[in-house]
């Protein structure tokens, strides 16, 4: 196709069929409203407000979100419940350590429950389709340590980042949340080199780096597993990147400004778990005596690395396009990301400008992810209806295996057919559509939205 013609496919407005493959494809299938709104826009402005815009809830949705416990700001949830918090502080009876568990565990499922209230029924599909697709890419474990508390704020913080159509923002937003901080033990990570090992080593406590994080920014975050880093870098990174930890609410303010400690909301940096000395990383020379702006050097780093553009383009059309996209389109998508400085936006006209996205649209064949799926059906069935039975959802979604912010290791929920093809899986999806052509799903009934699970 001459690149004059494949440019100006971004700017046709989009026919029914179109719109409807991109609202089933960056989205969650669609409704009558949907279908009428995206219609007559192009590709681009879907994109565009699927990146910059925020979407709308219905009413009823708005009031079960602002009546769960995570619509509190999270540093009121944190000085109550987080370690030393005025809740948790001094508490050892059995039946009230019980009653804090089962507090935490409502601010786990209320999180869970709001991300798929928010899938289900926002007004701009796009938007939250490219939402999960961040935070599945940037996952965390929602019962890892304290990120029952902190999940739905994370979810938040990829979201607010996303509006700057930015993946270096999007990466910044995670690794300084405490969420992630937490979940791959950072929180953890001390130079044995840093005035706090030394001072731990003196009352017989030995203390050192760990490197889950580092190795995951590389492997998982930004290179990809087989990006041009060594084994060297992941160990300089786990040295960069000590000193970054969580505020907890037993810590004294006046104590760690005395101490030099940088504080961002809930994420601090303290100097005295830092490694100071001199790094190389991804040959590039790191100085003595650099504290967290090396941090944010080497963030910038690997976003702008050459294999980031690739890993992350690919990522993108795996999830987007086919299991398998060709590599001419990965090359071209990773060449936008590099000279737009890492834009979204950037990175995916290539792919929706392709040929084998216009195929696409003519013969859709990606397999549907148990939340596509799910979703989809939701949307079917209750059209203009808000969907409000979110504890439906979640355990319909727990059932296929894929709740948001469940999956346990870093890597995040597959998006091929193989990650969820098979007779097991198939099997359930069968149960679960004859209920629903028997009309014996109650996606709309609110009184299931918030029970426990």
């Amino acid at each position: 196709m001459p690149a004059a013609c494949a440019a100006s496919m971004l700017d046709i407005p989009m026919t029914e069929s179109t719109a409807q493959f991109m609202l089933g494809r960056f989205g969650f299938g669609a409704t009558s409203s949907s279908l009428s709104r995206a219609m007559g826009s192009t590709p681009r402005e879907y994109i565009y407000r699927s990146i910059n815009g925020q979407s709308e809830l219905p009413k009823d949705v708005r009031g079960i979100l602002n009546a769960m416990p995570i619509n509190e700001p999270v540093n009121s949830i944190w000085n109550r419940l987080g370690p030393g918090g005025s809740d948790r502080d001094g508490v050892s009876d059995p039946e009230a350590i019980k009653q804090l568990r089962l507090h935490e565990q409502q601010y786990a499922t209320a999180s869970m429950q709001a991300v798929i209230l928010k899938m289900a029924n926002g007004d701009n599909p796009g938007h939250e389709a490219l939402l999960a697709f961040w935070v599945n890419h940037f996952s965390i474990y929602i019962h890892k340590g304290q990120n029952r508390l902190l999940a739905w704020d994370y979810v938040q913080s990829i979201e607010h980042a996303m509006s700057s159509d930015s993946f270096e923002e999007i990466l910044r937003a995670s690794f300084f949340h405490p969420a992630m901080q937490e979940y791959l033990d950072n929180v953890r990570s001390i130079s044995p080199n840093s005035s706090a090992a030394k001072s731990a080593g003196a009352r017989g406590k030995l203390l050192g780096i760990n490197e889950n994080l580092a190795r995951e920014l590389l492997e998982l975050h930004t290179l990809g597993v087989k990006g041009g880093y060594t084994q060297k870098d992941v160990q300089e990174l786990a040295r960069i990147i000590t000193g970054a930890g969580v505020f907890t609410p037993n810590m004294q303010d006046r104590s760690l400004e005395r101490a030099g400690v940088v504080r961002k909301k809930l994420f601090l940096f303290d100097p005295r778990r830092h490694d100071y000395e001199e790094k190389v990383f991804l040959g590039h020379r790191f100085l003595t005596g650099e504290g967290l702006d090396e941090i944010d050097r080497s963030l910038h780093i690997m976003s702008m690395h050459p294999d980031t553009a690739w890993h992350i383009s690919y990522k993108l059309a795996q999830r987007f396009l086919q299991d398998t996209p060709p590599k001419p389109l990965i090359d071209v998508m990773a060449g936008k990301y590099l000279t737009s400085g890492g834009k979204i936006s950037e990175t995916l006209w290539p792919l929706l400008n392709s040929k084998e996205f216009s195929q696409s649209i003519r013969n859709p064949a990606k397999f549907k992810e148990p939340i596509d799926y799910v979703l989809s059906a939701a949307r079917t069935v209750c059209g203009e209806q808000a969907i409000l039975n979110a504890e439906f959802l979640r355990s319909t979604l727990a059932d296929m295996g894929q709740v948001p912010l469940m999956r346990s290791t870093p890597d995040g929920y597959g998006v091929t057919e193989s990650d969820w093809l098979s007779p097991a899986a198939m099997a359930k999806r069968i149960r679960f559509a004859t209920s629903v052509a028997a009309g014996r799903v109650p996606f709309a009934k609110e009184k299931y939205a918030n029970k426990d699970n």
